[in-house]
């Protein structure tokens, strides 16, 4: 096969601003597997996940799981996805000691349509939330 192949972990860390809060890791304007981003919004939990993200608001997996009523572990297993399909990043917010960790949609992925709902544009597909 040729070519080279890249994963989450070929990218260097960087940091930017997400909702407020300073990113971690920022993943890439074009995504480097939109098969693997396609798997990952498939799951009506990661799904619903992305939908309270797509406010740009960073959240904390414990607020995600009071927001979509589901245990902790659960969404936490469901975010995992997300960051190695590269959908969401961890933030740290400002102000914070470090130890709590947040999640939100990168700011380059986030645009408002028309009528002003949240829209979140990977490129390869944007997501609308009714």
């Amino acid at each position: 096969m040729s070519g080279i192949i890249r994963t989450m972990s070929d990218t260097l860390p960087s940091t930017a601003t997400v909702g407020g809060a300073t990113s971690q890791f920022v993943p890439a304007l074009t995504l480097s597997n939109p098969v693997k981003l396609l798997v990952a919004i498939a799951d009506p939990v990661r799904w619903a996940v992305l939908r309270e993200l797509a406010g740009g608001d960073a959240l904390s997996v414990r607020e995600l799981a009071a927001r979509l009523r589901k245990n902790g572990n659960l969404v936490s297993k469901h975010l995992r996805w997300l960051r190695a399909a590269g959908a969401v990043t961890v933030v740290a917010l400002p102000g914070a000691d470090g130890r709590k960790s947040c999640h939100a949609v990168p700011a380059t992925f986030l645009r408002k349509d028309v009528n002003g709902k949240a829209e979140i544009d990977y490129g390869v597909c944007v997501l609308r939330f009714p």
